[in-house]
């Protein structure tokens, strides 16, 4: 058995759908002559191995980092399916229909509730403002419903991002939008000053913040802390967070979800620096603003998770989780005297995701972001292990001859030593 390291993310698990024949999913989203709601039905009828390019298997092994203990394994499929279709959704409608179909006269509001007057007041303030979101849901119609009620908004974007948006300008320039939305590319330097001076001029950002973009990308280490989200523990970027403190600025958090049909709103109470703040207090205000937003922002996963079109990317800035592995010695006593008790041996579910499809042979880890690779002779084992309702017991064991027992045995402890594998009674 190896242990590999995730290194950059998933794509190595599932083929790049641009290398792979144009699927039924790609000829969709690429039609001009589609109604949303044939594409909505379209994409909604895609089966789990359409969706892999587009993602799932990322989506469920993040949620799974963060609600393995709380959630069933049922419940984060299929919470991580509807996060899959919701990122392909969400990006289609607004590039592809809403975008391109306004007018030189502002749009009415997308959402319900969306905090207008507390924006125009905070900004009353005279020392800018923060209003920050996450990838979730109707992130982009914040902006737009703040643009579309006349409040100039300046949006932090990474390259691809700010690419589509200058793409629909360019297409629609007309749009009564632009007039107040204006799309920075903040992965060029010059994007950091366009928003300091912003701040400078009493001016109002829009960010959804976990991306973790900037000079350095998503995987780079300036400008970051610490944050526990949920199950799991992030380090997020807190480029924002440090300009708010610099300027003074007031930070709103505000997310956008579907609840019973209808698109709706959710602020958080705001966090304000009250001054512009440096050293340690600045430091301080930064680490508690961020731990503040990030607590909102598990607290509306709990219910949400199904809309987090981020959630295939949590795995670039989370932490993983590795201790030590357990003494084998003391893992296979305790193994030992579990079977000898009846108990059974499977996968533990809270952790373990397949990533091969074909032979069940290579694992992750969702918890130490790491894989492990069986060996080809332990195809009908692994599925066992993998089975809700069969599992590894004493009588299997037997059944295999001495060689394959003592190899078998060998690498059960192994999984068993790294938390890989349990014993049922133990996480039920």
């Amino acid at each position: 058995m190896s242990t590999i390291p995730l290194t950059g993310g998933l794509s190595d698990a599932y083929p790049d759908k641009q290398q792979a024949p144009v699927t039924r999913l790609e000829q969709l989203l690429a039609r001009r002559d589609i109604s949303l709601h044939e594409l909505q039905a379209g994409v909604e009828r895609a089966s789990d191995a359409e969706l892999m390019p587009y993602g799932l298997r990322a989506y469920r092994l993040n949620l799974l980092s963060l609600f393995g203990s709380s959630w069933s394994r049922d419940s984060i499929f299929a919470t991580a399916r509807r996060a899959a279709i919701s990122k392909i959704l969400g990006g289609w409608e607004h590039h592809h229909y809403y975008l391109p179909r306004l007018r030189a006269i502002a749009d009415k509001s997308q959402l319900y509730n969306v905090p207008i007057e507390p924006v125009r007041d905070l900004l009353g303030r005279g020392r800018g403002l923060i209003v920050m979101s996450f990838h979730l849901g109707h992130m982009r119609q914040i902006a737009t419903d703040l643009a579309h009620a006349g409040i100039a908004v300046a949006g932090p974007l990474a390259a691809d991002a700010f690419s589509n948006y200058s793409t629909a300008r360019l297409a629609n320039p007309q749009a009564a939008l632009w007039r107040h939305l204006r799309p920075v590319n903040v992965e060029e330097r010059s994007g950091s000053f366009a928003l300091a001076r912003t701040l400078a001029g009493g001016g109002c950002i829009f960010s959804a913040i976990d991306g973790n973009t900037g000079l350095d990308g998503p995987l780079g280490d300036q400008r970051r802390t610490t944050v526990r989200l949920l199950e799991a523990t992030a380090k997020v970027k807190t480029g924002l967070f440090d300009m708010a403190a610099r300027f003074g600025s007031p930070i709103l958090v505000v997310v956008a979800y579907t609840e019973q049909g209808q698109r709706v709103c959710r602020t958080a109470p705001v966090i304000d620096p009250e001054a512009p703040l440096m050293g340690g207090e600045s430091k301080r205000f930064v680490e508690s603003a961020t731990a503040a937003a990030y607590a909102f922002f598990g607290a509306i996963l709990t219910e949400h998770a199904d809309e987090w079109c981020g959630g295939d990317l949590f795995h670039q800035w989370k932490i993983p989780y590795s201790a030590p592995p357990a003494d084998l010695l003391v893992v296979e006593r305790y193994l030992a005297s579990r079977l000898a008790d009846g108990g059974s041996l499977f996968a533990d579910h809270r952790r373990i995701l397949s990533l091969d499809d074909s032979n069940n042979l290579v694992w992750s880890d969702a918890v130490s972001g790491k894989c492990f690779r069986l060996p080809q002779d332990m195809a009908s084992a692994a599925q066992r292990l993998l089975t809700p309702g069969a599992g590894i017991d004493a009588r299997w064991l037997s059944q295999c001859s001495n060689a394959e027992r003592s190899r078998t045995w060998r690498i059960l402890c192994e999984l068993a030593s790294r938390k890989a594998i349990a014993v049922r009674d133990d996480v039920v």
